[in-house]
């Protein structure tokens, strides 16, 4: 992490790290995650006090690194620490408050509760944080409580942090966990709202990737049951934009729904995402990369958001922005696919052949290297390089889909073979398949035209 630039910071300003988990049970972390993000969440609530976001705060996660240094890579002043020991039905947190300018701790507090009483106790390590902060640094609008109770049922919470725990691992089979997680959570509890909003956003994705519409329908009807409990949920409205945009491609009503979740919560980058790259899809690029950089100020090591921001320059034909953000994001996470993949097509539209065959034999997790040699050969044909381009056609039809970047249309493309290119996109767009989506602006795309 080491090229990120110090940021600016307010003296209002806070990060709060992953809490150790003590209990004796290593399963328990799921638990000691689930309070760092719900006091993350209360403290989001407080007007004038910058927040950062999750992912940058569990970049840290089990690294002893000084908090001066902490302070510098994501421009705060004060870092909250802490622990969580869980034993049977009680819970134990331990919390302290440190100044990012010197190391100095100017707070500390161990609370003993119930296991039952878990709600109260993360409003009152909220309230408690967010009074330490105006008393240090000035004035801040604090409301009189932070956490409400979303659920009664202690057994159906925990359900809920353990698949909220697998869905923030962002991958197939985090998704899957959570998937069963959640549908045991709302069959002992379904008065609780939190389940359904997971289930939605879950299959929606899993619906949009796979063209599945059987998936899309369940997203929607969890959705339906969720916000029948609770309409103002943010995590709601972010699930139900990601079926509208990602899912029925209905770029005015997700655009509406992305809105929506940022007026509740202005601190939830995970739907000024989803609202910056659906700017990305209709080719809103000013929009897209004013949203980009605003997330990277609350969210400063988020890998995704550099792929996003990546993913804007390479539609814009700005390969050397795009190539950089790829590398941020690749320093903060080696193994994320995305950029991996859109790096690939970085370096055969800046006709660097020795770098790309260097990057594919180096990166085991690089997409579709044979094909994308072949791609290159055909999109620079004055380039003398030695690629055996005769196994071609076999690759068009042997291609199960399942990758990020749609190969075999870009390989149709540049083998002049335009109408069925066009079938191919069209069969695509009708599904709403993927990456498909910003098919306007695709620079491979651009015999097309």
């Amino acid at each position: 992490m080491s090229n990120h630039l110090p940021i600016s910071y307010s003296n209002k300003s806070i990060a709060v790290l992953p809490f150790v988990n003590m209990s004796a049970d290593p399963d328990n972390e799921y638990f000691s995650d689930g309070i760092t993000e719900e006091i993350i969440n209360a403290l989001t609530t407080v007007k004038g006090l910058k927040v950062i976001a999750r992912t940058s705060s569990f970049a840290f996660k089990n690294r002893n690194i000084d908090v001066r240094t902490i302070g510098d890579q994501l421009g705060v002043s004060t870092v909250l620490e802490g622990s969580v020991r869980k034993s049977k039905n009680r819970v134990r947190v331990t919390a302290q408050l440190i100044s990012t300018n010197d190391g100095t701790h100017f707070w500390s507090r161990n609370f003993d509760r119930d296991l039952e009483n878990i709600f109260a106790l993360q409003d009152e390590i909220s309230l408690h944080i967010a009074d330490q902060i105006r008393e240090n640094f000035g004035h801040l609008n604090i409301q009189e409580h932070l956490i409400e109770a979303p659920t009664q049922n202690m057994d159906a919470y925990d359900l809920y942090l353990k698949g909220r725990y697998q869905h923030l691992m962002w991958d197939g089979e985090g998704i899957r966990n959570a998937v069963e997680l959640y549908e045991q959570c709302v069959k002992i509890d379904p008065s609780f709202a939190l389940p359904y909003f997971g289930l939605g956003y879950s299959y929606a994705m899993y619906g949009s990737w796979g063209n599945n519409r059987a998936l899309l329908q369940l997203s929607e009807e969890n959705l339906s049951k969720g916000f029948k409990l609770d309409k103002q949920s943010y995590i709601g409205h972010f699930g139900k934009a990601t079926l509208l945009f990602w899912g029925q491609w209905d770029f005015i009503n997700g655009h509406k729904t992305f809105q929506q979740a940022l007026e509740i919560n202005p601190s939830y980058t995970e739907a000024e995402e989803g609202l910056c790259e659906l700017y990305t899809a209709v080719g809103y690029f000013e929009k897209a990369q004013w949203h980009a950089d605003n997330i990277l100020k609350i969210n400063p090591l988020s890998p995704n958001h550099y792929f996003t921001k990546a993913n804007i320059h390479y539609l814009k034909e700005d390969y050397t922005k795009a190539l950089e953000c790829i590398d941020t994001s690749l320093s903060i996470n080696p193994d994320f696919t995305h950029p991996i993949a859109l790096k690939q097509l970085c370096l055969i539209l800046t006709k660097d052949y020795e770098k790309l065959n260097d990057f594919l034999d180096k990166n085991p997790l690089a997409e579709r290297p044979e094909e994308c040699r072949v791609l290159y050969k055909l999109v620079n044909p004055e380039d003398k390089i030695d690629v055996d381009i005769s196994r071609v056609s076999s690759m068009i039809k042997e291609d199960s889909g399942g990758a990020l970047f749609p190969w075999q249309l870009f390989l149709l493309v540049h083998l002049d073979k335009h109408e069925m290119a066009f079938d191919f996109l069209e069969e695509n767009i009708k599904k709403h398949t993927g990456q498909i989506i910003n098919f306007m602006n695709i620079p491979l795309l651009k015999p097309l035209h």
